[in-house]
């Protein structure tokens, strides 16, 4: 007989025990089968393997191990003991090579390098910092497609009363423009462009107009007059939303006189005419969500985004080179952006183009702090004045600026002062009314205060000396800063001035509620030009709650 193996028996238990004497039960008990034959050239007989085997003793194959003499090399010569040792062998080689990588770690230009190495007891490791290079525009390309989240925590949960924060680094004034810019005394403040809380807009609602109309000065024929006029520029809106100071065009087509005056070279670009009329309709109250006239303001607004041109600096209204319309439009679009934002909703797409158009206006400053008809180009107090007035109106809709604008502009203002008076030029030293009244306002909105004397008297003068009924540019300036500044000649102005304006509006025909006075600018922006300013002028008592007048109700 010879041993069953698992080529002869597949259901046997492969052992490898040496083959115990035949008479052996166990052995008869393990065969179940008969065994084969075996072949001519078989293990020797079975009488001579007892023979040689008969002075060793019998070996139990259901042994233990310590029990059978079976060595080392006999239990790792099986094939389940054989395929353990390949895996822990392959394992062990994989724990060899991640302990390999892990010791090294490399890294990109955007990660960190850590080196391993041995060392003995006393050898010493220098410490190395690691520096992270800031992002440029090739390591940050993959990420331009990316959405932006727009930060907005710099508007405030009511943007009708948030005030403009201060620039954080202001550029240093020279001495000469610091002559006479004592506030009170204070030359710290002095040296420094702050914004005054006030000069909100949340008056600007029917329940506003009414309770700071009546207590400033509004009358019901003066509201009945601001109603004509926008009544009258609604009329006058073209089919793609825009005004023209052109009356030749149509819609007028002519039926209303002083349009732009004919043969006039001078620069009026249709952004300019449809800021204004737009003003107009947001000091009323009136935006693309309130009020009777929501979609001829959302038809101005689109206009206005429509024909903003895009730029590497930002968007550009100039339409033929006239930065008017550029601070003009970014006014009309910073003021629809803070009258229609509701705690912290706002118009996205209003946010945009005021940021790219204030980013455009920034840049566009010439060095010596004015504005130019051109970007860049040396520029005069009256182009200066819109760009001002837009950009604070950005800053309170929650736009930032750029830190040094505003001191640069203060700065250029004292350098056409006829001094030591606060006496105002165009470009020059040289003072003239209309310009002086401009600067006066502005210098309120760059954080002038009343206490110096000689600014003070400078008011004083403005208001000593009246409207001049026909020069809508300067009694709209010269109105807001006597408004802003609570001066104790207010009523006497005032009345006058409205009472002017009530009697002179257009009362019939298709000039009905409008104005046209002949002067130096109301001659090159006619009627158009005329009308919006008048009623500006006339919504004054509740377009801006004053600078030092405020209210209660209204804290800031």
């Amino acid at each position: 007989m010879t041993r069953k193996t698992a080529l002869t028996d597949s259901t046997a238990r492969w052992r490898d025990a040496p083959i115990a004497p035949i008479g052996d039960e166990r052995s008869s008990d393990r065969c179940a089968a008969p065994p084969a034959e075996p072949p001519p050239t078989a293990a020797p007989p079975l009488e001579s393997l007892r023979d040689k085997n008969a002075g060793e003793p019998a070996i139990d194959p259901d042994a233990t191990s310590e029990e059978s003499p079976r060595g080392i090399v006999a239990r790792l010569a099986t094939i389940r003991n054989s395929s353990w040792l390949v895996s822990a062998a392959l394992h062990l080689l994989f724990l060899i090579i991640l302990a390999l990588l892990t010791y090294r770690l490399g890294g990109t230009e955007r990660g960190l390098l850590i080196d391993g190495a041995w060392s003995g007891a006393d050898s010493t490791t220098p410490l190395e910092s690691v520096t992270l290079a800031e992002a440029t525009a090739d390591n940050q390309s993959e990420q331009q497609d990316l959405p932006v989240e727009v930060d907005l925590s710099i508007i405030s949960k009511n943007v009708a009363n948030a005030s403009i924060i201060a620039p954080q680094q202001a550029s240093a004034v020279q001495d000469d423009a610091l002559v006479g810019l004592q506030t009170g005394g204070a030359t710290t403040a002095a040296e420094r462009v702050v914004f005054l809380g006030g000069g909100g807009l949340a008056a600007r609602t029917p329940e506003g107009r009414k309770k700071y109309g009546d207590r400033y000065g509004a009358t019901r024929q003066s509201e009945m007059a601001v109603e004509n006029a926008l009544r009258w520029l609604a009329e006058h809106q073209r089919d793609d939303g825009s005004w023209s100071f052109d009356l030749r065009l149509s819609p007028c087509d002519g039926r209303c006189r002083n349009g732009k005056k004919a043969n006039d070279d001078t620069p009026t670009p249709s952004t300019a005419a449809t800021g204004l009329a737009l003003l107009a309709f947001l000091g009323a109250g009136y935006t693309p969500e309130v009020g009777p006239y929501q979609d001829v303001v959302q038809r101005g607004l689109y206009y206005l985004r429509s024909t903003a041109a895009e730029s590497e600096f930002g968007y550009d209204w100039q339409q033929g080179g006239s930065m008017y319309g550029q601070g003009i439009a970014l006014m009309a679009i910073s003021e629809a952006l803070g009258m229609t934002k509701h705690e912290d909703r706002f118009d996205s797409d209003l946010f945009h183009y005021a940021q790219r158009g204030t980013r455009f206006t920034v840049i566009a400053q010439h060095d010596s702090g004015s504005w130019g008809y051109t970007p860049g180009s040396p520029g005069d107090t009256t182009l200066t004045g819109w760009q001002i007035l837009s950009l604070i109106g950005a800053r309170k809709a929650g736009i930032e600026t750029r830190s040094d604008t505003f001191t640069r502009a203060k700065e250029f203002l004292m350098s056409v002062r006829e001094g030591p008076e606060f006496q105002f030029g165009y470009r020059t030293p040289k003072a003239e009314k209309t310009t002086t009244a401009i600067a006066l306002t502005l210098l309120i909105y760059l954080g002038q205060t009343p206490g110096h004397t000689l600014f003070d008297e400078a008011i004083d003068k403005l208001a000593e000396q009246g409207p001049t009924l026909t020069n809508v540019y300067h009694d709209y300036y010269a109105t807001l800063a006597l408004h802003h500044f609570r001066h104790r000649d207010w009523e006497s102005w005032n009345n006058q001035l409205r009472d002017h304006l009530v009697r002179t509006q257009a009362t019939e025909g298709h000039e009905a509620g409008s104005w046209h006075f002949r002067d130096q600018w109301g001659d090159v922006g006619g009627r158009v030009y005329t009308t919006a300013m008048c009623a500006l002028t006339l919504e004054v008592y509740y377009r801006f709650l004053p600078l030092y007048d405020e209210p209660p109700e209204f804290p800031l």
